[in-house]
């Protein structure tokens, strides 16, 4: 973008009264740079629990002291968000002291309540919720969104919600990232909630792509319907998700969906859905995928990009049938996407009077 340019967006944002101040003072930090801080505060964290842990023995053995530890470095870390200037330095530290913290938090949940693992991990979702709410920090809460979806989907495994929980992370991500103009004045706090929740639905589908065998130690005693089927429902539910927002979408973009071509969309979408519903995972790759191409999120469309080929590679690996069977069943995706891109150029003619073959 020119600067001109620039200057006249940040003037319009601001008069729109979603942004403040002037256009120098905005933040220069590119994504990769966060995410290379974030990385590095990963690896500090882990060398200040070991520090924690061999100098400090009786923190990691006691929940009160773990506790009095975590409140200690997660108060610090707010203290050094908070500074009013600080360099990458003192933002990677903080990152560090704070994700040690959550660690700390974890380790004296856990202590005391080691007998009943959903409650403990529903007490530590409610932790990191908090926590994503009060650190004023982008990568912070990207860490704290991600651990409190891993929480809440193991909370869930004993009932055999974990499906459920798939597609309510799925939709919270939706709504996010589908109404981001209408956050946009608290922008440095959904806009980190979105990018943890889109990498929270591929972790949890990622579960549901392993199998019922990766949750079996967590069920006690004889496993119900829904734990057994809860991928089954997982998957469903995202697919209901993945055509609500291509319904929005075809909304925003003044297409009728009971015309001839919002019907066309939505029944090709449809008919992928159901393609792809024995890839557990695929779903919720394409809905990040569909979600960053509508938004123009780069980022976010490469997530899903990437995320949609690694399920794909995984279920074609994980077959257990020969590699005729496998053939075939590419050949057959390969060709219904071919056949709805004909029927889609058919009925939907290109602009310009130009069809495409």
């Amino acid at each position: 973008m020119k600067i001109a340019a620039r200057f006249e967006l940040w003037e319009r944002l601001r008069q729109a009264r979603l942004v403040t101040g002037d256009l120098l003072s905005a933040p220069s930090s590119t994504w990769y740079i966060r995410a290379m801080l974030g990385f590095a505060g990963w690896i500090g964290a882990w060398f200040i629990l070991g520090f924690v842990g061999t100098s400090f023995a009786m923190v990691m053995r006691s929940a009160g002291a773990a506790s009095f530890a975590a409140i200690l470095c997660c108060g610090g870390a707010y203290a050094i968000f908070r500074l009013p200037s600080k360099g990458d330095f003192a933002g990677q530290f903080g990152l560090a002291v704070g994700l040690a913290g959550q660690a700390l938090f974890a380790v004296a949940i856990f202590k005391e309540l080691s007998p009943s693992i959903s409650l403990g991990c529903f007490i530590f979702f409610c932790v990191e919720a908090l926590l994503t709410v009060l650190m004023p920090n982008f990568m912070h809460r990207i860490f704290t969104t991600v651990a409190a979806v891993a929480a809440l989907f193991y909370a869930s495994v004993q009932a055999g919600l974990h499906g459920v929980v798939l597609s309510i992370v799925a939709a919270a991500c939706a709504v996010v990232w589908r109404g981001e103009m209408r956050l946009a004045a608290r922008a440095e706090l959904w806009q980190p909630v979105g990018y943890g929740l889109a990498l929270g639905v591929l972790q949890l589908a990622a579960y549901s792509a392993a199998g019922e065998a990766m949750l079996s130690g967590l069920h006690h005693g004889e496993a119900d319907w829904l734990q057994r089927h809860g991928n089954d429902v997982g998957t469903a539910l995202v697919a209901v998700i993945f055509l609500a927002v291509t319904v929005q979408i075809l909304k925003e973009l003044d297409i009728e969906v009971s015309g001839k071509e919002g019907i066309a969309i939505v029944s090709c979408m449809a008919l992928i859905m159901a393609a792809s519903f024995p890839t557990h995972g695929l779903a919720a790759a394409a809905l990040i995928l569909i979600l960053g191409f509508a938004g123009g999120n780069r980022v976010l469309f490469g997530l899903g990009l990437m995320a949609v080929a690694s399920f794909l590679s995984h279920y074609y690996y994980q077959m257990r049938e020969t590699l005729l069977i496998k053939s075939m069943i590419l050949a057959a995706t390969g060709t219904l996407l071919l056949v709805a891109r004909w029927g889609l150029l058919r009925l939907i003619p290109a602009k310009g009077g130009r069809q495409d073959a």
